[in-house]
Order: structure tokens, then C-alpha cells, then sequence
């Protein structure tokens, strides 16, 4: 009888493994091309952080915010590119798990990026803190 209740523990165990492998992989694909460019981990408050990027071998013409832990209320956020340049976004929705927020393509032709700023405030559902990831292509 307890070998019964152990296989079936194994193969449940096995079943959930294969869901989260498929899950990671259909993520990992959606972000071909991608570079992670930086995260931060946001306490809860509205409050701002910077992404600084180290020198990358690839111009970037786009950047995607993924939100991981938790709900993210993104209000703004302002590129600032090495010549100085600096580009504007808004946002019009809540940032989470289920909604990357959206793409952004920059302005001009592709440009080195010196940093990220953004600025937010994240509710307080959970007992941890959400993570935000920028992404470049």
C-alpha cells in the first residue's frame, strides 16, 4: 500500500516538473532576441529605480518591462541614451505576470542606452517584493 501511494506521489511530482518546463519554455521563446538588461527588486511604495547598463556589444531598439512577483502600478519611465538624448514613455495599465506592459520601440535609429529610469508604486498583496525586468532588442 505505501508503494502505491509513492509512485503516485513520483508521477505527480514528475507531472508538475513537465507543466513548469513547459511554461519556462514557452517564456524563454516569447523572449528570443531579448537581452535582460537589468532588474530591481521595488519595495512597496511609489518610489522610482534606475537600471544602469553596463556597455553592451549590440545597439537596442526596443525595451520590454516583464513585472514577476506581483502587481506593478508603472507610471513612467524616461531612456536616457549616451548622446545625451532621452525618450519618454507612459504607462496606461498595471504591469504583472499575466501583462508585460507593452513593447516600446526608441525613437531614431538603434542608440546606445546609458540607463532606465522608472517610476511606480506596487500594491501590497502579497509578503514579498516584485521584481522588474527590462529587456532590450
Amino acid at each position: 500500500m505505501k508503494t502505491k501511494h509513492i509512485v503516485t506521489l513520483i508521477a505527480s511530482v514528475i507531472m508538475i516538473l513537465q507543466v513548469n518546463l513547459a511554461i519556462a519554455q514557452k517564456a524563454n521563446k516569447a523572449l528570443d532576441g531579448w537581452t535582460l538588461l537589468g532588474t530591481r527588486t521595488v519595495d512597496y511604495a511609489i518610489d522610482r529605480d534606475v537600471i544602469v547598463l553596463q556597455e553592451l556589444k549590440q545597439s537596442i531598439t526596443g525595451l520590454r518591462f516583464i513585472v514577476k512577483n506581483g502587481t506593478l502600478n508603472m507610471r513612467n519611465a524616461t531612456v536616457h541614451f549616451k548622446n545625451g538624448d532621452t525618450q519618454e514613455m507612459t504607462f496606461a495599465a498595471e504591469v504583472n505576470a499575466s501583462n508585460d506592459g507593452r513593447l516600446w520601440d526608441l525613437k531614431g535609429n538603434s542608440r546606445a542606452i546609458e540607463k532606465v529610469t522608472f517610476w511606480y508604486d506596487s500594491k501590497n498583496e502579497q509578503n514579498y517584493k516584485c521584481i522588474v525586468e527590462v529587456w532590450g532588442k
